[in-house]
């Protein structure tokens, strides 16, 4: 996948705002993709969620898989680069404002420890949801800087100033998590089972199953069922697809066994929620 790039098409309201998103992005790196040493303008967090590779920054370098992410910060220099064998997949987001120093002073990271942990709730769909904000022009501004002030507010909590260093166990299951949401958000039209899941990470299905409900709160299956409710909720909102194109798009060939389904979770069915929308 080459690099795609959003930038912010609405400008802050005044010349130094207090936070401010200029743009976000995702790409799946070329071997050996890599980036300075150099300087960023503003503040840019790239969140990896498959691959692996090197950060280099105030001469201390970390290497970095699936499920971290790193903090590039302005004016200081940095290095990165993708691995030859399996380069990274990341996503993006850049942002700047008179608080972020302030809101990133609370948090443990620093230009010579930029990296931290994603939270397996919210950072693998950011780049989606952000996307989605993109397309209400009405509510984009309060949109975008919501889901900035989400995230910085989750960066807080996942790495505050005074909290304990993160385990290395503790890296490798987040890896495991974010490599399983990254391949569930990217295949949730088709048929996919715990089995895939498993292979995919090299676990036990069983023990898979465990450290994904301990990350996320549902088995596999149930958070899979949930993202597609989520996702079909979306397109009936919208208003001009039949369910049976809706059911077909979040992975239920059945539109019959698709409605059943959607009542289950939603709690009305997808005809009604599609009416009241």
């Amino acid at each position: 996948m080459p690099a795609i790039f959003h930038h912010n098409p609405d400008r802050p309201f005044r010349e130094s705002p207090e936070l401010y998103l200029s743009y976000w992005g995702k790409e799946r790196c070329a071997p050996l993709h890599s980036f300075g040493p150099g300087v960023r303008d503003i503040y840019k967090i790239h969140f990896i969620h498959a691959g692996k590779g090197v950060v280099s920054a105030e001469g201390i370098t970390h290497e970095l898989t699936a499920g971290q992410a790193f903090l590039a910060y302005p004016e200081r220099v940095i290095f990165y680069q993708a691995d030859e064998a399996d380069p990274w997949t990341y996503s993006w987001i850049g942002f700047y404002g008179d608080q972020a120093a302030d809101i990133l002073s609370r948090t443990r990271l620093s230009p010579e420890n930029p990296v931290f942990s994603m939270d397996t709730r919210f950072m693998p769909q950011l780049y989606e949801l952000l996307n989605e904000a993109e397309d209400n022009s009405a509510t984009r501004d309060l949109r975008l800087q919501a889901l900035l002030h989400e995230f910085l507010s989750m960066l807080v909590e996942l790495a505050p100033a005074s909290g304990p260093p993160v385990s290395a166990r503790d890296q490798a299951r987040d890896s495991y998590i974010h490599r399983c949401l990254d391949f569930l958000h990217g295949h949730y039209s088709e048929e996919v089972t715990v089995g895939q899941l498993a292979a995919i990470v090299g676990l036990d299905r069983r023990y898979l199953s465990s450290l994904f409900k301990q990350a996320t709160g549902l088995p596999p299956q149930q958070y899979l069922l949930h993202y597609r409710m989520d996702k079909a909720c979306g397109l009936l909102r919208a208003g001009q697809y039949s369910i049976g194109e809706v059911a077909r798009s979040v992975g239920y060939q059945d539109a019959l066994l698709f409605s059943k389904m959607f009542k289950k979770t939603v709690g009305v069915s997808p005809s009604e929620y599609r009416d009241q929308s």
